[in-house]
């Protein structure tokens, strides 16, 4: 599959959940240092990352990326809560961020989680199209 910026590089097939996800930042700087919780909303998910959409990208001044002078790679924790389900812990860093149009103000994160997350396949939605390989 290609895309706008080339060739697609995921490995494992994307699901679209309705889930909630809290995530807490701990700097690659200072592993002790942990940020206030932020609650975001899972876009995609697969085995292997997701994407969330969340207000803030730098909660308590820890980025979701890296340190003030972008040399420690800091890390996410988060719970994965989708609604009538058992709430799924994954832990990894982020590879891509951006802006997004709506809601305004909001930003997109792309997860790399640290170990493939199996339990995620249970979250595809029944009614799910399947021709949907975005």
């Amino acid at each position: 599959m290609t895309s706008l910026f080339g060739k697609d590089r995921r490995r494992k097939e994307r699901y679209r959940p309705v889930a909630t996800v809290v995530f807490t930042v701990r700097s690659g700087k200072d592993p002790r240092r942990i940020s206030s919780p932020v609650t975001g909303t899972v876009k995609d998910l697969s085995p292997k990352g997701m994407s969330v959409v969340t207000p803030r990208i730098a909660p308590d001044g820890l980025h979701i990326m890296y340190d003030t002078l972008m040399i420690h790679q800091n890390r996410i924790d988060a719970t994965i809560l989708p609604e009538g389900k058992p709430p799924i812990r994954v832990e990894g860093t982020v590879a891509w961020f951006r802006s997004v149009d709506s809601p305004q103000g909001f930003f997109i994160f792309g997860m790399q989680f640290d170990q493939e997350a199996a339990d995620v396949e249970t979250l595809c939605l029944p009614d799910r199209d399947p021709s949907d390989n975005r």
